[in-house]
Order: structure tokens, then sequence, then C-alpha cells
């Protein structure tokens, strides 16, 4: 099964404990939305004896360092683990982060003008693992924080460093995110 990107298609599916089914065809299906990109595949749920339909909508971005390296920045996937009940959000980040602190995502307050404009803060996402690709958070998404998302024009993801406690703050280009999430096709909560 093709990789999305830094989180493969089977970290979503790993939060419910499942195990990606391999098959002899092709399974796998991708379909880009603005800046979102929604894979579908078969994974095989804990118990079940037939695989279940699995997608998740993921976005990412890179950095160019001063090396003139591009490197993944972060990435973010949604969708629904094989028999979960909720939506999820996985958000993977850099090495080098301070655990204890949790990563946020959030969007601007409607305010008149004020600069910078204060943050409504929609995810509040806990780190469960860290590979030498980076480290990644999760959460569940109520469906109050997914319409939010869906108009939301710009996110922020913010982290902390560990070096130095400084915060860090990654604006998120929300196109197409609407419309990725409407591929996803989940059951109405």
């Amino acid at each position: 099964m093709p990789k999305t990107g830094l989180i493969s298609f089977a970290l979503l599916a790993l939060l419910a404990a499942p195990a990606v089914a391999q098959t002899a065809e092709p399974s796998a299906t991708t379909a880009t939305y603005g800046n979102w990109t929604v894979t579908c595949g078969d994974a095989a749920g804990a118990g079940a004896a037939t695989p279940q339909k699995v997608c998740q909508m993921t976005t990412k971005l890179n950095l160019k360092g001063n090396d003139g390296q591009v490197r993944p920045l972060l990435e973010i996937a949604i969708g629904l683990p094989p028999g979960g009940d909720a939506p999820r959000i996985v958000v993977q980040v850099p090495i080098d982060v301070a655990l204890r602190e949790a990563l946020v995502v959030s969007v601007d307050a409607e305010t008149d003008g004020a600069d910078p404009k204060p943050q409504i803060d929609l995810v509040t996402a806990s780190y469960f693992a860290c590979t030498p690709a980076g480290c990644i958070a999760d959460a569940v998404v109520k469906p109050d924080v997914m319409d939010a998302l869906k108009l939301a024009k710009t996110t922020n993801v913010t982290f902390s460093a560990l070096a130095g406690a400084k915060k860090i703050t990654v604006p998120v280009d929300m196109t197409g995110f609407g419309d990725a999430f409407a591929a996803l096709g989940l059951p109405a909560p």
C-alpha cells in the first residue's frame, strides 16, 4: 500500500490497533482537494472477518532549511480509525519538541482588526509516539470542531520546541478541507 507522506495510511489505522490488510490487487484510492489528499484503503479491524474501507485526509507542509534542503515540517491526518466511533486528528511534527506541552490547533478569532489576532483553540492533542521522522500527537475531533475547521481559511498548529521552550506556530491553509472531509464519507454524528 502506498505511503501518503510522513503519516502513512497505516498510522491512522493503528490508532484502533488493526493491521493493514495485504491483498493481491491494489485496493487504495487517492483524490486531491485543494491542499488536502484523501486516501482510502482496506484495513482489518480487530476481530473483523473482512477488511473494512478506511479513509483519511492529509495535508503536509515542508520547510526549506538554510542548507537548501527541504524537510517535512508537519503533517495532519483526519479520519475514522477502524472500529472507531469518532474522527481523530493525528499531527506529526519534527523531533525535539517538548512532549509535556500539548500540541494545539487553533483559528483566528473574529475581531475588529486586532493584531495579532486572538486565537480560539479547537483541538488540544497529546503526543503518543516519537519516531526518527517526528513526534505524533492525536485527539478526537468533535462535530462542532469539525464544523469550525470546515469554515476556516487558515488554522494554526502550535507546538513547543524542546530547546528554549519556544512556541512555534505554523499556519495551515485549509483550501479544499470541506470537500476532502465530505469525500471521507463519515457517518453523521
